[in-house]
């Protein structure tokens, strides 16, 4: 079954999955689309090739297991959402799979995340590290609670200059906007030997580099007027910058760089860093791919 558009739920075990359920069912409210969750179950693949009677019977487990996690999630929701449209269903596969198949006709793919760490989650290939780095649109990972409402906390965003810059600004202002929050581009300038010696006093960023990233907001800013933006160059790593300005605040948003599920999950890159450290959500931005035609 098709659920094109809808925000997608991919259902774990950290906390019953209530963080991305409640922040799933957010998203669609704010979107004004359909909430779709999936709870997959797969055999180890560590066994034989072929199926025995011992198989079969762990695989049923498997499903009523499953299926029981799915009831209970589509009862939260009714007793907490009941005005978000929401279907549920468990399928037979690798987690990891199964949602970045399902990625491409989502809207949005959340997910929760235990927070292994950087070298954990990555040595045991974590669902949501995998999925974050293979999926077909924006994935966001629910590994923390966003920041408190009454304290008006940002939407901040890694802005690096990169072919992927537009879809993440795009993303973020149009976030930033559904759930009026305000916005906080940050561009980091990694700094050079030099600049960072502990005999010479701080030095500021290029002011060139604040020109560039004032030029690239100025159309998302005529774009989405409603949406209150601060700027800032830093001279900083981009992961430790990124985390720094996202403690407490309401979601952090990041592009990735690379397709390949597998491979992104062990080079570290920002995303990957990111993802391991913050302490708020964090959107990991794909540009969606078109679809090729015979």
């Amino acid at each position: 079954m098709s659920h094109h558009g809808a925000v997608l739920v991919g259902l774990g075990n950290y906390h019953q999955g209530v963080p991305e359920l409640d922040w799933g069912a957010r998203e669609a409210r704010a979107r004004k689309l359909p909430l779709h969750v999936v709870r997959a179950y797969h055999l180890s693949e560590a066994t034989m090739p072929w199926a025995s009677t011992a198989d079969r019977a762990i695989v049923d487990d498997l499903r009523h297991a499953a299926q029981r996690h799915l009831d209970h999630a589509m009862r939260h929701l009714q007793e907490h959402w009941d005005d978000v449209p929401a279907t549920g269903a468990i399928e037979d596969g690798l987690p990891w799979q199964v949602l970045v198949d399902h990625s491409a006709d989502a809207a949005v793919t959340v997910l929760g995340s235990r927070q292994l760490g950087a070298i954990g989650a990555a040595l045991l290939g974590s669902v949501s590290t995998v999925v974050a780095a293979g999926a077909a649109g924006p994935v966001v990972l629910v590994g923390h609670p966003s920041g408190i409402p009454a304290e008006y906390p940002e939407i901040v965003v890694g802005v690096d200059g990169r072919d992927q810059t537009e879809d993440v600004l795009g993303f973020a202002f149009d976030h930033a906007s559904r759930h009026r929050r305000p916005l906080h581009a940050i561009f980091c300038w990694t700094p050079d030997v030099l600049a960072t010696a502990q005999w010479r006093n701080p030095q500021p960023a290029p002011e060139r580099a604040d020109r560039w990233l004032s030029e690239v907001l100025a159309g998302w800013r005529e774009k989405y007027p409603d949406v209150e933006v601060r700027r800032g160059v830093v001279r900083d790593h981009p992961v430790s910058a990124l985390v720094g300005a996202a403690n407490g605040q309401d979601l952090l948003v990041v592009g990735s760089h690379s397709r390949h599920a597998r491979i992104a999950a062990l080079l570290g890159s920002v995303s990957q860093g990111v993802l391991h450290h913050a302490t708020c959500p964090v959107a990991v931005v794909h540009p969606r791919v078109a679809a090729v035609t015979a």
